[in-house]
């Protein structure tokens, strides 16, 4: 069928704009010089072409969006998006890929130009950087969400997938130049006398859009606690309190009540459910059964807009939902 257009469109327009940017590989700053036209234009152009059918995507996964499931565990947990992705591989490693490779493909298509977008780090967000394009997107500005991690590795990466999230997106990073959880009380509360990190966590938690991980309790499910900012004895007494996950350094239960700690006081992160207030969309990712308490506490209390998981986490999900 013909793609159908509006009155006035010029298809040879459209398609020589699709040309340049999907087979000439020029961006859309380019693109706009050539054409004596703003990039905004050329943005709106690029999606017109998608939307009449002169550029068709296809995308390929390492598993397929079992569409039934997403729109079941949509409907249920009242989100906007649930991506739930069939994996092949029953290994961590494997669902960690399926899962990141539909996170980036639900990201292209999802992200727009001029918002603020909030990156908490997880091993899977850091996935995500292999299968997410460079989408060029104008007036994009990426915002670390929580400081760096403990060890002198784990400081730098964080902010090292920040530069790289804002480099694929063609936006501007903004860094938090602090630790994840400072050593006392009263080094948290020098940090933040600080203006430029009071500014930064501002932004943050005034994004559009935060895309954040979903940690459990044990090692092997929490970067937080592998890279060693608790004591063992602080894991225990949260989990014995009822901790099933966390997101961006807050502790929640299975019902996704917050769990205070003492580790509250030394923690330089944005709150979540701040931004989930003020109306902005989460866009949680994280898969493996592992970590489903974790995911489903997320779910039910309403951290996430959006959720990007495995088939079996889904399942599972809907399972215990419906309580069968």
């Amino acid at each position: 069928m013909a793609p159908r257009m509006a009155k006035g469109e010029d298809f040879e327009r459209l398609a020589k704009v699709a040309e340049l940017y999907y087979l000439e590989d020029l961006n859309q700053r380019k693109i706009a010089e050539l054409l004596g036209v703003s990039p905004q234009k050329v943005y709106r152009m690029l999606k017109r072409a998608r939307e009449i059918g002169i550029v068709e995507i296809r995308i390929r996964r390492s598993g397929e969006v079992d569409a039934e499931l997403s729109q079941s565990l949509t409907e249920h947990f009242d989100l906007q998006n649930a991506v739930v992705v069939r994996t092949y591989s029953g290994t961590p490693e494997g669902v960690v890929k399926a899962v990141a490779q539909a996170a980036a493909s639900f990201l292209r298509d999802n992200l727009v130009p001029y918002t603020s977008v909030g990156v908490a780090y997880g091993r899977t967000l850091h996935s995500v950087l292999e299968y997410l394009p460079r989408l060029d997107l104008h007036g994009i500005r990426v915002v670390q969400m929580m400081g760096g991690y403990g060890g002198r590795r784990w400081k730098t990466v964080a902010i090292e997938l920040v530069k790289e999230f804002a480099s694929r997106l063609g936006g501007e990073p903004v860094y938090l130049f602090a630790p994840a959880f400072a050593k006392s009380p009263e080094t948290r509360d020098a940090f933040l006398s600080e203006k430029e990190v009071q500014e930064v966590l501002r932004m943050a938690e005034e994004v559009d859009v935060a895309l954040v991980g979903i940690g459990g309790m044990r090692r092997e499910t929490s970067l937080l606690i592998e890279t060693g900012n608790f004591e063992e004895q602080e894991i225990e007494e949260l989990v014995r309190r009822g901790a099933v996950g966390a997101i961006c350094g807050t502790f929640f239960n299975i019902d996704g009540e917050v769990i205070t700690c003492d580790l509250d006081r030394k923690r330089i992160a944005a709150d979540v459910k701040r931004i989930r207030e003020r109306g902005s969309r989460v866009i949680g990712i994280a898969g493996g059964m592992e970590k489903k308490e974790a995911i489903l506490g997320a779910l039910r209390g309403k951290w996430l807009t959006d959720l990007v998981t495995d088939a079996q986490v889904g399942r599972w999900l809907l399972s215990t939902a419906k309580g069968k």
